[in-house]
This record gives C-alpha cells, sequence and structure tokens, in this order.
C-alpha cells in the first residue's frame, strides 16, 4: 500500500485559489475534468485512469461513517467481483479523492448517478489485486485515513471519494463520498414537507359508508396517513371529499369515521385542501375546461331520516319537530386551512395553459412537483418561483426522491435511501452562494400510505438534520419569487380524449336534468363523480382507470333513456275526434315532469295541444292526446317527442300511424237515422190507419154486416173493403134525398173558387 503525506499549507492556498477560479470539481456531463497535479515536495500525485469504466468486474466501497471531523478518521474497505463468465487477470486497486468538495447538489447528484465525472487526483491507497476465477471476490485490507491525511483542514462539504480497479484495458469503480464538518457547517433557509392526504380512486363520488368503515378502522389506509402525520411538521394537502363523505351520513356515520375526522380537526399541522376528489387540474384543463371544476350540489348523497329534527327546549315534551336542517354543500366540505388557493395537479403533465386555467378559477398558488420546471445551471432556486406571471411553489426533485425513498422500501424491503445520504445532499445544497436564504419544498406522492414505512421515525429523523429545519408552506410563499422556466409536459393522449368526452357526457346529462322537479339531484351526482373520476391517483392505474370510466358512460346512457314512451301499436280513428292515448316510464329514482308533443305528417289530423304530466320515480304515466279528422279518409303518422318543461328533447322521437275513417261515422250515423225514420213512418202509419177504422159510422156498419163473416176470414180484404166502402158511406151520409123527389129535388153543387 501507499500513502502519501498531508499538503503543504501553499499548496491548500493554491486549491483555494483555484476553486474560486471555478477550476476544481467542476463537472461535466459525459466528461471528466483533468486537474492538474500539484506535486508536493515529499511526495507525488497519482493521476487517475483517463479511460473510462467498464463493466468488467464489480467493485464495491465501504466506509466506517459517512462524516469526519477535523481530529477524526474514517476507515475504507474495497471489494473487487469478477462478474462475468470468464477469467479476471490481476490487478490493481486504488483508492482516490479531491482537493475540495461538491459545491453543489446538481455536483453531489450527479456524481453518484455518474452523470458527471470529476478526476480525483490523490491516491490515498493502492494495492495489487490478484486474478480471480468467475463469480470470485477480493476484499481489501481495511485502510484508515485522517482528516489531515485525506487534506481535509477548514472547507466544509461532501469530498467525492472513488474507488477503481485496472487490469488491462478494463477498469472498473465504486464512488462515495465524505462530509467534512469542521463546526462551522452551512445551512438552508428550511425545507416544507407536502403530504397529501386522499382515499383510494374510485368513481363514487362520495365515498360509500362500507369503505368508509373499512379505511378508518385501526390499520385502514385513512387511519395509517392520520396515523404517520398527525402533529408532525408537515403540511397536510387534504381531499374535501373525505370530509362530505363522513358529514354527509349525519347520524349513520360509523363510529370509526367519525372518530378520525375529529382527530384530524383537533391536529396541530398547517393544512391546505386539495381540489374535490383530489381531481387533477391539469387533466381538466388540457380537456378543454375554461375553469377547474367544483361540486354544485351533494344532495343525492343526504338522506333526511340521517339528520333528526330538533325539538324546541322551550315547548317541553310536546313539542313539535322542526323540519330537519339538512347540510349545504358548503358545510359538508368546509376546512379551517391554514393555507388558502393552493392547487395541487399531477406530477409532470402540467403545460403553461393549464397555469392558466388555474389562475382564472380563483386560485393564486400552483404547487408542482416532479420535475416540473427546466433545472438551473448555477444553482438550486428556492421552492417560491414565477411561471409567465403565476405564482408556483415547486419542489426540489432531487430532495423529493430521496425523502420518498426513505420512506418506501425497495425490492428487499430496505429503505430505498438512508439519512446519512439524504444529510449529505442537504450538506451540498446549504454550500451553494446564498442557500441559507431559500427555503425548498419536497412532497410525498398521491397513495404514499400504500408502501410507506415508517414515516412518522423518518419525519423525525428529516427534523434532526443540522443543514435544515421543517417549515410551512406559509413560509415559502413569504420568499421572493424566482422566476422559472415550465418543462412543457401533457397527461397523456388517451386520457385527455377520456375526460374530454366525460365533460361532453356531463352537459347532456344537465340539459337532461331540466325534466327532473329538483335537477341538482342528477347533476350534482354526475359532477362529483367527474371528479372522482379525474383524480389524480387514477394516472398509474391505465386499465382499471379506462373500466371505470366504461362503466359511468354506461351508466349516463342509462340515465338519459330513464324516461321513455312505451311501444304503441297503429290507431284506427273512425270519428271526426278522438282521444290517442300513450304511456310513458320514468325508470328513475327521482319525480320528472314531462310534455309529450304531438305531430302529424299531414292535414288529415289535427293535434289540438301538447299534455304535461307529472310521473313518480319509477312509475308509468297515461298521456291523453285529443286529435280531429279533417279532410278525407287515409293514413297519418304522428311525430312523438318528449321534452323537459325547458323544452328540451328527452330521448329520441318516435312514430306510430293512424287510419283516418272518418267518414264511416257519417255511414253509421246516416244508416242509424234512416233505420229509426222507417221505424217512426211504419209506426205513424199503422196508428193513422188504426185510428181511422176505429171512425167508420154505425150505417156503414151496418150494411157490411152481412158480409163480416168473409171480412173476418180475410183481414185484409177486411181492410180493403173498409177502404173502399168508407167513402160512399160518408157521400150517403152528406147528399141523403128523399127517395120520391125528381131531378129537380137534388141538392146543388157547391161554388168552387178557381
Amino acid at each position: 500500500m501507499t500513502r502519501f503525506r498531508p499538503l503543504t499549507r501553499t499548496r491548500t492556498a493554491l486549491i483555494a485559489a483555484l476553486t474560486a477560479m471555478g477550476l476544481l470539481s467542476m463537472p461535466l456531463a459525459a466528461q471528466a475534468v483533468n486537474i492538474p497535479a500539484l506535486q508536493p515536495a515529499t511526495a507525488s500525485v497519482r493521476q487517475e485512469p483517463t479511460a473510462a469504466p467498464t463493466e468488467g468486474a464489480a467493485v464495491s466501497l465501504a466506509q466506517s461513517s459517512p462524516t469526519i471531523a477535523p481530529d477524526g478518521s474514517i476507515t475504507f474497505t474495497t471489494t473487487i467481483t469478477n462478474s462475468t463468465g470468464t477469467a479476471l487477470a490481476a490487478g490493481k486497486a486504488t483508492l482516490s479523492s479531491g482537493p475540495l468538495p461538491l459545491s453543489t447538489l446538481e455536483q453531489f447528484t450527479g456524481w453518484y448517478d455518474h452523470s458527471i465525472d470529476v478526476r480525483l487526483p490523490y491516491a490515498l491507497a493502492s494495492v495489487s489485486v490478484p486474478a480471480l476465477a468467475p463469480g470470485e471476490s477480493y476484499t481489501t485490507d481495511p485502510v484508515t485515513l485522517t482528516a489531515e491525511q485525506m487534506e481535509l483542514h477548514s472547507v466544509y462539504g461532501n469530498y467525492a471519494v472513488r474507488a477503481y480497479f485496472v487490469t488491462g484495458p478494463e477498469i472498473s469503480e465504486a464512488r462515495t463520498s465524505v462530509l467534512f464538518d469542521p463546526g462551522t457547517g452551512a445551512t438552508t433557509g428550511g425545507m416544507a414537507i407536502a403530504v397529501p392526504i386522499t382515499a383510494p380512486p374510485s368513481s363514487a363520488g362520495l365515498i360509500p359508508v362500507e369503505s368508509l368503515t373499512e379505511w378508518t378502522a385501526p390499520g385502514g389506509i385513512l387511519s395509517r396517513e392520520l396515523d404517520a402525520v398527525l402533529d408532525r411538521p408537515v403540511t397536510l394537502a387534504i381531499d374535501p371529499m373525505i370530509l362530505a363523505s363522513i358529514r354527509s351520513l349525519g347520524t349513520s356515520a360509523p363510529e370509526s369515521a367519525t372518530n378520525w375526522i375529529n382527530r384530524l380537526q383537533a391536529a396541530s399541522n398547517p393544512s391546505f385542501l386539495l381540489q374535490y376528489a383530489d381531481a387533477d387540474a391539469a387533466l381538466q384543463a388540457q380537456a378543454g375546461a375554461s375553469t377547474l371544476l367544483t361540486p354544485t350540489s351533494l344532495a343525492y348523497g343526504v338522506q333526511p331520516a340521517n339528520f333528526p329534527p330538533q325539538h324546541s327546549s322551550t315547548q317541553g315534551s310536546s313539542a313539535t319537530p322542526e323540519a330537519p336542517e339538512l347540510p349545504t354543500l358548503d358545510q359538508l366540505t368546509a376546512w379551517p386551512a391554514t393555507e388558502q388557493g393552493i392547487v395541487w395537479p399531477g406530477s409532470d403533465t402540467v403545460k403553461s395553459s393549464d397555469l392558466k386555467v388555474i389562475g382564472a378559477s380563483g386560485n393564486h398558488t400552483t404547487l408542482l412537483d416532479g420535475a416540473a420546471l427546466d433545472p438551473e445551471k448555477d444553482s438550486t432556486p428556492g421552492a417560491h418561483r414565477t411561471v409567465d406571471g403565476t405564482d408556483v411553489l415547486a419542489a426540489e426533485p432531487t430532495l423529493t426522491k430521496l425523502i420518498q425513498d426513505l420512506v418506501h422500501p425497495g425490492l428487499d424491503g430496505q429503505p430505498g435511501a438512508d439519512l446519512t445520504h439524504i444529510r449529505a445532499a442537504f450538506a451540498a445544497l446549504a454550500t451553494e452562494r446564498g442557500a441559507n436564504q431559500r427555503s425548498y419544498l419536497v412532497t410525498l406522492p398521491r397513495g404514499w400510505a400504500d408502501t410507506a414505512v415508517n414515516l412518522d421515525a423518518a419525519i423525525a429523523q428529516l427534523s434532526t438534520i443540522p443543514e435544515t429545519h421543517i417549515v410551512s408552506l406559509d413560509t415559502l410563499r413569504a420568499q421572493p419569487a424566482i422566476e422559472g422556466t415550465l418543462a412543457e409536459r401533457e397527461v397523456p393522449n388517451d386520457r385527455v380524449k377520456a375526460a374530454r368526452l366525460l365533460l361532453e357526457r356531463e352537459q347532456d346529462l344537465n340539459r337532461f336534468a331540466g325534466a327532473l322537479e329538483d335537477p341538482a339531484l342528477l347533476t350534482g351526482r354526475e359532477r362529483a363523480q367527474l371528479l372522482s373520476l379525474f383524480a389524480v391517483a387514477w394516472r398509474d392505474q391505465g386499465s382499471a382507470w379506462n373500466g371505470a370510466v366504461t362503466e359511468h358512460d354506461e351508466q349516463t346512457t342509462a340515465t338519459l333513456g330513464g324516461i321513455t314512451l312505451a311501444p304503441t301499436t297503429q290507431f284506427n280513428m273512425v270519428s271526426w275526434q278522438s282521444n290517442l292515448g300513450f304511456s310513458v316510464r320514468n325508470d328513475l329514482p327521482y319525480a320528472v315532469k314531462v310534455t309529450l308533443d304531438v305531430e302529424s305528417d299531414n292535414l288529415r289530423l289535427a293535434i289540438d295541444s301538447s299534455v304535461t304530466r307529472e310521473i313518480k320515480p319509477f312509475a308509468t304515466e297515461k298521456f291523453t292526446v285529443p286529435v280531429r279528422a279533417r279532410i278525407g279518409n287515409g293514413q297519418s303518422t304522428l311525430s312523438l317527442s318528449l321534452h323537459a318543461p325547458d323544452g328540451t328533447q328527452l330521448g329520441a322521437a318516435s312514430s306510430v300511424r293512424v287510419n283516418v275513417r272518418a267518414d264511416w261515422e257519417i255511414i253509421g250515423s246516416v244508416a242509424l237515422g234512416s233505420l229509426v225514420f222507417l221505424l217512426l213512418a211504419g209506426g205513424l202509419f199503422r196508428t193513422i190507419r188504426k185510428r181511422r177504422r176505429g171512425a167508420v159510422d154505425p150505417v156503414t156498419t151496418g150494411e157490411t154486416s152481412d158480409s163480416a163473416p168473409d171480412s173476418q176470414a180475410d183481414p185484409d180484404a177486411q181492410v180493403a173493403s173498409n177502404t173502399d166502402t168508407a167513402p160512399d158511406a160518408a157521400t150517403r151520409s152528406d147528399t141523403q134525398v128523399d127517395p120520391d123527389a125528381g131531378p129537380d129535388s137534388l141538392p146543388e153543387k157547391a161554388p168552387t173558387h178557381g
């Protein structure tokens, strides 16, 4: 092994000067920074290989401590493993470091993810490594170094350390860093942590009571979220749908849910409200919404039976109970938030135009996480930013990922990051110029409680990091804002198309709801369910979300078809006027008021007026439409359509045929009248005949008495005889003369008037 003595003070001063000139520790992506070797009088300095590392062997580097004090020491151990399928020739392992710290968070991150390279000129130790068979490993003897031997004197920060193995043309390496803290450590202006309190995604609009019971019980998802953050120094982003779902149940709310909301109300955490159902603002804007959607009514989920009326305490037991006072929308979603006007869209989905929609909705600040803004090259800006005049709180992506990895274990069940590495990252951040005047934001993802482990313990550990402290969002917003550039992102196109369809279908339902006595029962339900489908948590559940959207679309189709006109067979109209009957079915759980409009395709029929009826839920109502025949006979087709009181058509129009035979009524009337006339005439004739027969005088009766037997034998002959002799008898009666008188005794003929 080879060790080198401490550098001289002259060399240290030279290093400081080079640092001020930016010549040391300058990271270049995909390029190494070659630092000239500074040769002390008593020792030589080795240059690292200039070739890029290869995949010949796996190198790991372990250290006894992440930090070192001026009077402290640290031990390194290097292990080389032959991860190839062939024998590995003997080579040399070298431990090297650099003279100055990684001076920015970008350098620190790039050093570990190999996106940048920094040449480390000082060989701390070197050892020969024997040939290794496939799968064989070799571990060097531990190397213990003091701060003085590593040339760590007074400059606070993270110093890069590399172990590299060279065998022939193959080079392998492992990277780490050491935080040197001489007691003059830097600090940042603080860190705020935003934690969403949300429910698993659904399309219900209000959480069903069964789910509330499960999720707020001990060990349930909502209980785990609250247990982890209650009274911790983190800011809660609360979904108001949870509050409304519990409050809307009134006295029927599960006890666990009531206890949950009471605990939340008693918490000391700062907080703000998310969009209802945590609806993604970016998705709404890109789907065409001019302003962000908000719930319009939740009355559909409020049952009066769950809000019993209160008796007046001044009237005794005989007092009449008052009507129940149902909670309003504002009462269901109310929350004493400490932060107002904040909207938190989904990660990496926001466009500049989305910020305008958010601002037009009356919100003041947009919270952005992920790689939402283009990175700055010289430093890490604070959280408070502006984008085209819009106020923004931008989460720092590197710090956010480290903390999310801390609370979410990897595939092996171990945390994806450790607190020492997080402290080192804050140390790199704190060494940036002006970092003590800037505060930063980190966020946890939606659904974090599904996989998070010991978040409360992690928050407690973060509070111990000396390079930062936890603050509220109000502190971030109070700091001066720095102009930033939005990295234009978009919601996946298939999600935007589906959301646009949902918005269009909502408009159809809003028009249809005009038929309801209380349209808010339908429009309020639709809006709440729409916001549920826009929840940020759906973004990673593609197939499940598609299924939920399809199911909701089918529900909408069924609702729009809930008021129907029963099929009608052909009518035969045989009179000038008639009443045609039609049945209308209401399959909705709401009372509706419907108008039936009927129009004829020709002039044979005249429709007197439309007919309006109220139909109870799940009931059928009979509509009677008066019609009149105008001209001729033939066939007419009636067009039938249902409308809401405001004129909105309900469903598709239908038609029915009517055979018009109005002359049948005339023919029937004439025939009936003729029959009646004949009957009356016959009866009159018989009556007159009988009276005439009864009016014959006695002489006529005597003269005809001899022929009585014959007339009795033949009644018709009798009638004829009476008819023939009656005038003669009358004549005789009127012209009686003396038989002995001559011609002169005949009476004179009565004069006539011409």
